[in-house]
């Protein structure tokens, strides 16, 4: 099955896909009586974010995309100076747990940005969301995929990819990207770009139509994605 959608970034990649999940997280509002447990819990959380995000910005410095290694770098400036972190702070001062606050203010500025006007500042909403997500990921211990384990020939499938996300490739592995949502000029898509590796998005419905190991085809240039491609398929893109 063949299907046009949006290619951001020039290239054909083929090979069986691979999904990267969204991390089902459950945050309820808990209070706390230990304020100063949490506020110890959220310090140590933001350090390892910091120092995470430093270590993927050197990892796409030294695969030649060292532009874009900054759109990382204000991930981290956001969580060590003057920015969500005061906010999120206050929150756990009024007795939340700290999971809560890092959910409760980041998705406030997720809401705001994602229903701007300005294509610019919907990409800060999804900036904050990787940030949001990364955050709850090491307070509460849980992992993501794991997108340097993709094998060579891998079509990496997703929601929506992060900046984040893609510096976890490892070049020669991953031949394309496919996702449900981002525009051309998000952040993801310049990164695609600068790492020469065919993506398309705004695929709608995607991570229900796809499983792991299936193959396909997708035409960074034209926005084409072909689904199981048949061998006859394939010739045309070899």
């Amino acid at each position: 099955m063949r299907e046009k959608c949006s290619g951001v970034s020039a290239g054909v990649g083929m090979g069986k896909v691979l999904r990267v999940e969204d991390v089902v997280l459950d945050i309820s509002k808990r209070r706390t009586d230990d304020i100063n447990l949490e506020k110890k819990r959220f310090a140590e959380a933001v350090e390892e974010f910091c120092e995470n995000t430093d270590q993927m910005a050197e990892r796409l410095k030294g695969i030649g995309a060292g532009r874009e290694s900054n759109i990382l770098e204000v991930q981290a400036i956001m969580m060590r100076d003057e920015s969500l972190r005061p906010e999120i702070e206050k929150r756990i001062e009024r007795g939340i747990s700290a999971e809560f606050a890092v959910s409760e203010i980041c998705d406030k500025y997720i809401g705001l940005f994602a229903a701007s006007p300005s294509e610019l500042l919907r990409t800060r909403a999804c900036d904050i969301n990787d940030v949001k997500q990364r955050l709850l990921g090491i307070l509460l211990g849980v992992k993501r995929c794991d997108i340097r384990e993709a094998v060579t020939g891998t079509v990496l499938a997703a929601k929506e990819f992060s900046p984040a996300m893609l510096s976890e490739i490892v070049p020669g592995s991953v031949t394309g990207i496919v996702a449900e949502r981002g525009g051309e000029n998000s952040h993801s898509a310049i990164l695609a770009r600068s790492l020469e590796l065919p993506a398309v998005f705004n695929v709608p419905g995607l991570m229900a139509r796809i499983e792991n190991g299936e193959e396909m085809i997708i035409d960074g240039t034209s926005g084409e994605i072909i689904f199981q491609p048949d061998e006859a398929v394939r010739q045309e893109f070899t």
